[in-house]
């Protein structure tokens, strides 16, 4: 009885593991560049591929709905990558950012199923200003009116919104940062000050602090030439004129 119960015990381990292992695998969309090597430059055309994974499940179509800056890119076209038979592709109509490609199959006895990753569609873009931008995958899980993989028995929603991935972009070289000018480069705007012909630094040399001069005292080249001295040396050559006549009259 113990061998019969440890037989059924490593069996039923062994079948909830290999049950557990099928429901690890996700179903997703993801967004890669059909040439990694490229670079990207403005007004250069390139291509993203759309790959999806039902996860090993059987799958009637899917909707991948992209959201993008239209200011950064263009979505131009779209093709399919015939894992289902019939596709569309166009902008999501009242949106200048989304793009729609959808495809699917007319009955479940065409449904189709991956474990890997497998080709969708490939769109066709266009670079249109310097930076970086990203394409994703507009999401909500219970939202049909996104980005879905509809399951094959029951049209049921089972893409895994939360493990879809952005795609980032970069345009030209160095992206965004090198759109503004560096400070003090040649296309800065702010003023560089030159120094003067000849300085020998532009650094300001600080004056000695202004000492307060003397008052400035008369000369005797500055006295008036005329005034009280000559009026002086007048009355007394008359004083002595006067005495030596008073003296002659007594004797």
């Amino acid at each position: 009885k113990m061998k019969k119960f440890l037989v059924f015990f490593i069996f039923g381990i062994v079948a909830f593991l290999s049950v557990g292992a099928k429901e690890t695998y996700a179903q997703t969309f993801k967004l890669e560049l059909a040439n990694p090597s490229q670079t990207i430059s403005v007004g250069s055309a390139f291509q993203v591929k759309v790959l999806i994974n039902t996860g090993g499940q059987q799958a009637i179509n899917g909707d991948a709905l992209i959201s993008f800056d239209p200011a950064k890119v263009s979505i131009d076209t779209a093709v399919t990558g015939d894992f289902f038979s019939y596709f569309s592709a166009s902008p999501l109509g009242g949106a200048d950012n989304k793009y729609l490609a959808s495809s699917w199959e007319e009955s479940v006895a065409h449904a189709k199923t991956s474990s890997t990753d497998t080709l969708f569609a490939t769109l066709s873009l266009t670079a249109k200003t310097n930076g970086t931008t990203s394409l994703s995958f507009d999401c909500t899980a219970g939202n049909e009116a996104d980005s879905n993989i509809n399951k094959a028995s029951d049209s049921t929603d089972i893409l895994n919104c939360s493990v879809l991935a952005p795609l980032n972009l970069t345009i030209g070289s160095g992206g965004a940062a090198e759109a503004s000018p560096t400070p003090g480069g040649a296309d800065s705007l702010t003023p560089t000050v030159t120094p003067p012909s000849g300085s020998v630094t532009s650094t300001p040399i600080p004056t000695s602090t202004p000492k307060p001069t003397s008052t400035p005292r008369p000369t005797i080249s500055v006295l008036p030439r005329s005034g009280v001295v000559e009026v002086t040396f007048t009355a007394l050559g008359i004083g002595i004129l006067l005495t030596v006549m008073g003296a002659l009259s007594i004797l």
